[in-house]
């Protein structure tokens, strides 16, 4: 079965590593871009991002297998099992909430449009009503 348990995975990881403090900063990183993309309504930048933490899910497997293949050249511990769980609590798990937001963030952008819209369609039929009478 798997060569880490869950248990190992909290307790034993040294999360000091310069590797683990690089994936850590770019996830926070990643949902300060998220926050301030949604304000910003930076659309395109948004997209990108969004694409590119998708591919890198979609490639998480292969980061997981050249992870434990050459993980002496980066780490002490042999972190990366075959069934993925430390790769995803520490790559796909952030990655993945970070998407939601995304797409959270849009769908409230869409429904503020659309509340927008018709308010300004009722507006003008409203204007158009008045100027008939």
């Amino acid at each position: 079965s798997s060569g880490i348990n869950a248990e190992y995975g909290v307790n034993k990881t040294d999360w000091t590593e310069w590797w683990l403090v690089s994936v850590q900063t770019f996830h926070v990183l990643v949902f300060c871009f998220v926050i301030v993309s949604h304000r910003a309504n930076w659309h395109l930048p948004s997209a990108v991002t969004f694409l590119f933490l998708l591919t890198l899910m979609y490639f998480a497997q292969t980061l997981n297998t050249l992870a434990a293949q050459n993980y002496v050249q980066f780490t002490k511990e042999q972190y990366f099992d075959s069934d993925g769980l430390f790769i995803t609590l520490i790559l796909l798990l952030p990655c993945a909430l970070n998407c939601i937001l995304f797409i959270l963030s849009w769908l409230l952008q869409s429904w503020t449009l659309m509340v927008d819209l018709k308010s300004q369609q009722a507006k003008r039929y409203a204007a158009s009503q008045k100027k008939d009478k």
